[in-house]
Formats: structure tokens, sequence, C-alpha cells
């Protein structure tokens, strides 16, 4: 498989994998908030101490 198909096919699986993580964190905001609040805040602060650890 060239380079640039598997590019193409890590791509569309990246969408995917957005899409469900944005889907369920909807649902997660519609019966559960608060610790869907919780749960984006820690993400977020590992991100940015993943980015910020380089």
């Amino acid at each position: 498989m060239p380079d640039s198909a598997l590019q193409q096919h890590v791509d569309v699986a990246l969408v995917l994998l957005g899409a469900n993580f944005l889907l369920l964190f909807a649902l997660a905001l519609e019966f559960v908030p608060g610790a869907a609040v919780g749960v984006a805040v820690l993400t977020g602060l590992v991100g940015y101490g993943m980015l910020r650890s380089d």
C-alpha cells in the first residue's frame, strides 16, 4: 500500500474517532454534565501538560 493511501486511511480513521468522541461527549453532557465537564477539564490538563513537556 503506498504511503499516500495509508495516510488517507489514517485520516479517515481519525475523523471517525473524533466524531465518535463528540457524540459520546454530547450524550454525557446531557445525562451527567458534572462528570463530563470534569473529564473534559482533566483531558485538557493532561493534553496541555504533554504539549508543554517537549
